[in-house]
């Protein structure tokens, strides 16, 4: 329940009052299929009779579309962006790539419902760049020369990007397509604690490649060049939910959700500042100042010596003992 600073008439107070925000579950049908979805609603301060709010009725027509559009399994508009913006290809053209109609997918991002034939051709373009490759060879004629161009530099960057030289990239790989919001900085600090913690939750290296301790923390040279084109934007990545499950090791994919989980909710400069009092990265840098560039290697033995200790006084392979470090070093850090 949320309340409001603002006011607005309520028709029986016959007055402006202030009021909350509610949820309650709800029944909708569309095409004859009922979907339950929660609705928001409001009420008024004073009488607690339901009073209307401009944007909570379009609000609750978004959850209605997307309950039903997950519960047909259709796809939604937000992946239809995601197509365009992977594929870096506007509505017209990506249309007749897909031999639909020129406005098909205009129509689908102002709320048409598309069949489910087209949605899952969408969803396998959407997953799959072979697939947009196939509607390339047989409609390539129906757009310019600058659009084709454009698609097929975007497909190749997507098949970079699925290529992994080491171990590093794998997990960098995962990340980025389990957590949003993830920048290239916010990826290196997660590589590197799970890389320091690596021992103490699975009882061995989970990352062997080197680590350089660079003026924002320590950084994974290829990781940062492979996604360096997104600047200090979110990192945005499709791959198919079996392709996720192939991807790491099982005690890969525990070290890496265990440090997502523990270390992942902070902010992306505590991180920085964390790594920047940590031993590793202070004895990599050595003289130079903090803000001097540098690519020194962070000495894997000092890493472990360094993760042991701090194991063995905080048990790190407990969330509990997690935040204890945290709060201590927040301290130090003071």
């Amino acid at each position: 329940m949320n309340a409001s600073s603002k006011k607005l008439l309520c028709s029986k107070c016959r007055k402006r009052v202030s009021y909350h925000v509610h949820k309650r579950p709800n029944q909708y049908v569309i095409k004859g299929s009922e979907v339950n979805y929660e609705e928001y609603y409001a009420t008024c301060d004073e009488c607690t009779e339901e009073i209307f709010v401009p944007g909570l009725e379009d609000a609750n027509v978004e959850r209605i579309d997307q309950a039903y559009r997950e519960k047909n399994h259709l796809i939604t508009k937000k992946d239809i962006e995601e197509i365009m913006s992977r594929y870096n290809i506007d509505k017209r053209p990506l249309s007749k790539l897909l031999g639909l109609g020129e406005l098909t997918i205009t129509r689908y991002l102002d709320g048409q419902l598309p069949s489910q034939k087209y949605s899952d051709m969408l969803c396998e373009i959407l997953y799959d760049e072979q697939k947009l490759e196939g509607y390339i060879g047989k409609n390539q004629n129906l757009v310019s020369e600058v659009t084709l161009k454009k698609v097929r530099e975007a497909i190749q960057a997507i098949r970079d990007e699925k290529t992994c030289r080491n171990t590093a990239e794998r997990i960098a790989l995962y990340i980025v397509n389990v957590r949003s919001g993830v920048t290239n900085l916010m990826l290196q600090k997660l590589l590197y604690y799970i890389k320091g913690l690596g021992s103490a939750i699975e009882g061995c290296t989970i990352i062997p490649d080197a680590c350089e301790a660079w003026r924002y923390g320590p950084v994974f040279p290829t990781v940062y060049e492979k996604y360096k084109r997104f600047a200090d934007g979110e990192i945005s990545s499709v791959l198919s939910q079996a392709d996720l499950e192939d991807l790491l090791s099982d005690k890969e994919k525990n070290a890496t959700n265990y440090v997502l989980e523990t270390l992942g909710i902070y902010n992306v400069w505590f991180l920085k500042d964390l790594t920047h009092i940590e031993t590793p990265w202070r004895e990599a840098r050595g003289e130079l100042d903090e803000n001097d560039k540098s690519n020194n290697v962070i000495d894997d033995q000092c890493m472990n010596d360094y993760c042991e200790g701090m194991n063995k006084k905080y048990h790190l392979e407990r969330p509990d003992g997690v935040e204890r470090y945290i709060k201590d070093m927040k301290m130090e850090k003071r």
